[in-house]
């Protein structure tokens, strides 16, 4: 995060500044606006000061959990795994109270131009009816390019690729070798989560999500 800096107008100094910087005499603010330069400056440094900490912890919270994995691996001879699903760790307690689990997610994306050819492709194979695709195709290619607020699935256009057998056209298998070189994954990004095991039994998420507290 930026250094923010918060600067709060006190009674004391007689002349504030507004947004625009010119100068307005104390005396003529209005109560409600000197209430939210008391409260709201207040209210920021809070809240900068615990997402500083947060900051911390979600450090410690990464640095201790592949810790404790790395741990493991030497014990055991192993190696971190690497390619789809690398980084993915689970470590215990003792008894099995706490729960700790690092995931990484690498979100698939498309190259526009690649996939537009491919689905040209399809276009093409659909169009010579029948003797090319079976009728229960069609629907399925459909639903793999429309957009949902202008974003592809890319589930739905990699499941393509498992109808490989039943269509045998030689257009079909080019598309798929598009789609293919048209995936791009541009970054991953970790997550970690911590699990308490409750009374009955199951593991509660102590989350840290604001909008879920």
């Amino acid at each position: 995060m930026q250094n923010l800096q918060v600067i709060q107008q006190k009674p004391a100094d007689r002349v504030w500044l507004n947004e625009a910087g010119d100068t307005i005499p104390y005396d003529r603010t209005k109560p409600s606006e000197r209430a939210n330069e008391r409260k709201l400056p207040s209210l920021a440094k809070k809240r900068i000061a615990l997402r500083k900490q947060l900051e911390e912890h979600k450090a410690e919270c990464f640095a201790i959990g592949k810790e404790l994995y790395q741990l493991f691996l030497d014990e055991n001879g192993g190696k971190a795994p690497r390619g789809k699903g690398k980084g993915n760790i689970i470590r215990y307690n003792f008894d099995r109270s706490i729960k700790i689990e690092i995931n990484v997610n690498e979100p698939i994306v498309f190259d526009e131009s690649l996939l537009q050819l491919a689905k040209a492709k399809l276009d093409e194979l659909l169009s010579d009816g029948l003797t090319s695709a079976p009728e229960w195709f069609k629907p399925i290619v459909m639903e793999a390019f429309s957009s949902q607020g202008g974003t592809i699935d890319t589930k739905r256009v990699l499941g393509l690729r498992r109808y490989a057998d039943s269509i045998p056209d030689k257009r079909y298998h080019e598309a798929m070798s598009l789609i293919d070189k048209a995936i791009r994954r541009p970054s991953s990004k970790e997550y970690f989560s911590l699990f308490v095991r409750s009374d009955n039994g199951e593991y509660v998420d102590v989350h840290l999500n604001f909008s879920n507290i």
